[in-house]
């Protein structure tokens, strides 16, 4: 009874967060309009590459354009909603320079929850928004079927997928403890995941596959359940158990990134140390 009155109790201030963040967000509708247009440019202008490569070479490698249209979408769905619920792993460094971590410490409440959770990015919404649509031209294209097992599928994948960029955030995020620098590390990752998700990765090396497939499993935010439920790439396992797959590499990768945060917060000084 006491876990599932705290669980409530983080939803309330959950839902609470998130109320605040939108009512912030509509007081300032020039800045809507701004992201609304240039977020989904730049995946616009992504996802035009992709369309004038597979004109000039018919495919990349072996992937046809309505294929390449789902791997790319799924890609930025999921970097959608990593931007909207664990975007502040990014700037965990200027917290802690500053010196405005140390206010984390002093609420009753989870240190982790209190700074990935109570902070939504309504914004991130410009991101998920192009990713939806693609993706949905993208099923549109390989005549996938959206029945009712597929559609859930589909919604576990994206679970995992966020729950893989979450738990890396995370991670980076953390790592400001110890390097005491707001050393721009988002940025860099979200180029490599931008690199290595909206591709196949078996365009790759053969241990850069493995790196991104049992080391740092960004493999596993799109293109393995992407394969599977399209039948390419040369994955054989049913979709159901890639999926399953995707949502344990998600866990696993929350549960570590979980673990270093806590291993980090004890380690923690304040910058007026």
């Amino acid at each position: 009874m006491r876990k599932i009155k705290q669980i409530l109790f983080y939803l309330d201030v959950s839902l609470t967060y998130i109320k605040q963040a939108f009512l912030t967000v509509i007081e300032y509708p020039a800045s809507i309009i701004g992201w609304l247009i240039s977020n989904p440019i730049q995946f616009i202008v992504g996802f035009a590459t992709i369309r004038f490569v597979v004109q000039q070479f018919g495919h990349i490698n072996g992937w046809d354009y309505g294929q390449l249209a789902v791997l790319y979408g799924l890609s930025v769905i999921s970097h959608g909603l990593s931007m909207i619920f664990f975007v502040q792993g990014w700037f965990m460094g200027f917290y802690v320079i500053e010196g405005d971590f140390d206010r984390f410490l002093t609420r009753p409440m989870s240190v982790l929850y209190q700074f990935f959770f109570t902070r939504v990015n309504v914004f991130g919404v410009t991101d998920l928004l192009p990713g939806i649509i693609v993706f949905a031209y993208g099923l549109h294209k390989t005549h996938f079927i959206c029945n009712f097992a597929n559609i859930l599928c589909i919604i576990v994948m994206l679970t995992g997928a966020t729950l893989i960029r979450g738990g890396v955030y995370i991670i980076l995020g953390t790592s400001s403890f110890f390097t005491r620098s707001c050393n721009d590390f988002g940025q860099y990752t979200q180029e490599i995941f931008d690199k290595t998700t909206m591709y196949p990765i078996s365009m790759y090396p053969e241990s850069l596959q493995f790196i991104l497939t049992y080391i740092i499993p960004i493999g596993w935010v799109s293109f393995y359940p992407v394969s599977s439920m399209l039948g390419i790439g040369g994955i054989s396992a049913p979709f159901g158990k890639i999926v399953a797959l995707t949502l344990m590499a998600g866990i696993l990768v929350m549960i570590v990134a979980g673990a270093f945060f806590t291993f980090g917060l004890k380690r923690y000084e304040s910058a007026g140390n």
